[in-house]
């Protein structure tokens, strides 16, 4: 055997590992790459840590011609490799751990976090003219302290715009500062299905400083949604703050249907404050179904301020249940409007819905407030309950609506009632025919001084005790990092890197040498 070749050769791979230590530690875009991308062989590219997320947004497909090309986030490669996936290609992304956006682990936005741009912390994914049109699934992880800082500034969210697009099971927290359409996930939604998402967000609103050409009022904008456009939202739990202008809403600011689309077992508690098209869940809806909502919150604005939905068309709800406040801490303007479930509706159907909201003391002269909604027209109302001394009337409308749908029952009433006992004449006759998606019992009427919550797929909401407060709450796990979290992992492996088994193999590449000189 050669000794001088095989000295030869352990220093070139001695020189080799230090130069892949060195390029380890440097940020570039091959620090994304690795071996295999879909480890599991699902068609979706796994997301390991905050740079892979980020770098979605660099994967795009052109399509179109001349002057009408358009980029397309498909989901079928990641820092430009498809690497690992199947033979008929990748469809889609999925988180395969939690991610902290807050990368240096002081609980706020700072030039030290890897996000921090300036001060306007995650830049969106995508845009209007770069879609997200693919599944992204967050296999029960957690997105700890999306943090954005950027007023005046329109569709903005986790992603900014999608497509035919899946978005679902995962839980999100943050504090966001946006402009226009947006939202905590997703500035405009089209044909979009979003499902099992738990977020616990701040989304403040804000316009435009200065000129302005377009879009410069804080308007449409949604605790996870700012516009949905023929999109479908089921299982959702909502703790949000929003503020803004006009049409806002805790799901979202506005969500425009086609007659099949659906909003269905949502629960929010929150606090929504803004001036026209104030809802809980939706500032201004049309031609939607909703189906299964719990909602607890306060809402504050002037006019089309509604437990549920501000202003409302050709809407259809089943089984609902609100509580909470609506203008107890705004001054009541002239002409203000609103109710315990919408503000204000054209061409609704109500059905098994109960509500517990408090509302200002009764003023006909000032404003129009329903207990259940200021003006209804092309309404049918069934099995619609409400608490008299909560609401403060007995009248479901407002004074500028028929006078008709009186009640008498107060919260003592609904608390002692259900399916079949009488209490005053309140009887929830036909609410136990409800099921969850479970196949479970929808409605439970605990004792006789409990007032009815609803069980859901994940959990039992409601407010017992009438007091505008939600009784429980699923929170969202701890963050991901104790310490202060480091923005990537170490290397390991087929890790996010790419690096580990190359490291063995240059390790191992000295004794592959010595056998073949020996043989």
């Amino acid at each position: 055997m050669d000794l001088r070749f095989l000295k030869t050769t352990l220093a070139t791979t001695v020189s080799a590992i230090t130069l892949m230590a060195n390029v380890i530690v440097m940020p570039s875009a091959l620090a994304g790459e690795r071996i295999d991308y879909d480890l599991d062989n699902d068609g979706l590219i796994e997301i390991e840590s905050l740079q892979d997320l980020n770098e979605i947004r660099n994967n795009f497909t052109l399509i179109g011609q001349g002057d009408f090309v358009f980029r397309e986030l498909r989901g079928n490669t990641l820092y430009g490799s498809s690497d690992g996936c199947p033979e008929a290609g990748c469809k889609g992304y999925e988180l395969v751990s939690d991610i902290n956006f807050d990368t240096n682990g002081n609980g706020g936005l700072d030039s030290e976090d890897v996000f921090w741009n300036d001060g306007k912390g995650w830049d969106p994914i995508g845009s209007f003219s770069i879609k997200l049109v693919t599944e992204f699934n967050g296999n029960g992880h957690v997105l700890h302290n999306l943090i954005m800082r950027r007023p005046g500034e329109t569709h903005l969210g986790l992603f900014a715009y999608s497509e035919l697009s899946h978005i679902h099971d995962f839980s999100i927290s943050g504090d966001l500062t946006t402009g226009a359409e947006s939202g905590g996930l997703l500035g405009y939604a089209w044909k979009t299905h979003l499902e099992n998402i738990n977020a616990d967000l701040i989304i403040s609103g804000i316009g435009v400083e200065g000129e302005c050409q377009s879009k410069c009022e804080p308007l449409y904008i949604g605790g996870i949604v700012g516009v949905a456009d023929e999109s479908d939202f089921n299982n959702i739990l909502l703790k949000v703050k929003v503020t803004g202008l006009d049409r806002l809403g805790g799901l979202a600011g506005q969500v425009i249907g086609d007659g099949t689309n659906k909003i269905s077992e949502i629960a929010m508690q929150g606090d929504i404050r803004g001036d026209d098209f104030i809802g809980a869940l939706v500032g201004y809806v049309n031609d939607y179904k909703m189906d299964s909502v719990v909602v607890v919150a306060q809402l504050n604005g002037h006019q089309a301020v509604g437990g549920i939905v501000g202003e409302a068309e050709d809407l259809i709800i089943n089984n609902a249940l609100v509580s909470g406040s609506i203008n107890t801490e705004l001054e009541l303007i002239q002409n203000t409007t609103g109710g315990g479930v919408l503000g204000h509706s054209d061409s609704i159907t109500m059905n098994n819905v109960i509500s517990l909201m408090r509302m200002p003391a009764f003023d006909d002269r000032i404003y129009s407030m329903g207990a259940i909604v200021s003006s209804a027209s092309n309404s049918s109302l069934m099995d619609v309950y409400w608490a008299k001394d909560l609401a403060l009337r007995s009248n479901m409308f407002g004074h500028n609506s028929q006078p008709s749908g009186e009640q008498i029952f107060d919260l003592v009433d609904l608390q002692c009632a259900d399916a079949i006992e009488n209490c005053n004449g309140a009887t929830f006759d036909g609410f136990d025919q409800a099921l969850n998606s479970q196949g479970l019992a929808l409605w439970n009427f605990g004792n006789y001084q409990e007032a009815p919550v609803m069980t859901l797929a994940s959990f039992k909401f409601g407010d017992r005790d009438g007091n505008g407060e939600m009784d429980e709450w699923p929170e969202i796990s701890n963050p991901v990092c104790d310490e202060p979290c480091i923005s990537e992992p170490m290397p390991d492996n087929d890790s996010s890197t790419g690096f580990g088994s190359l490291f063995y193999l240059l390790l191992l590449m000295p004794l592959l040498i010595f056998r073949r000189v020996v043989l």
